[in-house]
C-alpha cells in the first residue's frame, strides 16, 4: 500500500478531509446543472498534468487501489454483463460498488468493504468528453420521474500548470428526498474523500 501523506491522514482522522477538497474562486469546467432536492460536490488542486489526472479518472480498474468511495466501477453491456474492454464509453453501463460513507483512508485493493455501508448502483455512462475533459454517468435503477441523478467530473488547467479537479451530482425527483434523509451526509463525505484520495494517488506517482 502506498502511504498517504501525514497531513491528509491527520485531517481524515479528525473528520476534516473536506477542508482539503474545497477550492474557492476557481472557474468551473462543469456544465451548468439546475438546482435539485440536494447535491454533493468536491474539488481539489492536484500537482500533476491534466492528462495524468484525466487518465486516472477513466481508469476504472485502478479504483480499488485508491478510491475509498467508489470501490469498484465495472463497465458492462446493456444486459449488465461485464465486458472485456473496461474502457469507459458513452452509452455503456457501469456497475458501481460504493461505500456510503466512504472507507477511512488510505485504501488499496485488499481493503475490505464495510458490509453495512455497501451500496450497488447501476448507471449509464452519458458523457466521455475528451475535448473538454468532462465525464458523467446517470443512475438507471428507477425511472427518472422518481429519481434522477447524474454525476459529473471534470478537470482543467490552472495558470501554474496544476490541475483543478471537480465533481458534482445533483439529485432530483421525489425519491431524492428519501436519499437526502438517509444518505446525503455519507455521499458528501464520499465526494470529499474521493477527491483527497485522487490527489494522493496521482501525486504519489502510481499513475503511468
Amino acid at each position: 500500500m502506498r502511504p498517504i501523506s501525514l497531513q491528509t491522514s491527520f485531517l481524515c482522522a479528525l473528520g476534516l478531509a473536506p477542508l482539503v477538497t474545497r477550492v474557492v474562486g476557481q472557474t468551473s469546467n462543469l456544465p451548468a446543472l439546475p438546482d435539485g432536492v440536494f447535491s454533493a460536490q468536491a474539488s481539489v488542486i492536484i500537482d500533476a498534468p491534466l492528462e495524468k489526472v484525466w487518465e486516472a479518472i477513466l481508469d476504472f480498474p485502478s479504483y480499488p487501489n485508491w478510491n475509498p468511495f467508489a470501490r469498484s466501477m465495472t463497465v458492462a453491456n446493456s444486459w449488465w454483463i461485464p465486458i472485456d474492454d473496461q474502457t469507459p464509453q458513452e452509452n455503456k453501463r457501469v456497475i458501481i460498488r460504493a461505500q456510503i460513507p466512504p472507507l477511512p483512508l488510505p485504501v488499496d485493493e485488499n481493503t475490505p468493504d464495510n458490509a453495512l455501508h455497501t451500496q450497488l448502483s447501476f448507471e449509464n455512462i452519458t458523457t466521455i468528453d475528451t475535448a473538454n475533459h468532462r465525464t458523467a454517468w446517470r443512475a438507471l435503477m428507477l425511472p427518472q420521474a422518481l429519481l434522477d441523478a447524474e454525476r459529473w467530473q471534470a478537470v482543467s488547467i490552472l495558470e501554474d500548470g496544476k490541475t483543478f479537479y471537480e465533481s458534482k451530482e445533483v439529485f432530483y425527483a421525489p425519491v431524492a428526498y428519501v436519499v437526502d434523509a438517509l444518505f446525503s451526509q455519507g455521499i458528501q463525505q464520499g465526494f470529499d474523500s474521493q477527491a483527497t484520495a485522487l490527489k494522493e494517488w496521482v501525486e504519489g506517482g502510481d499513475v503511468s
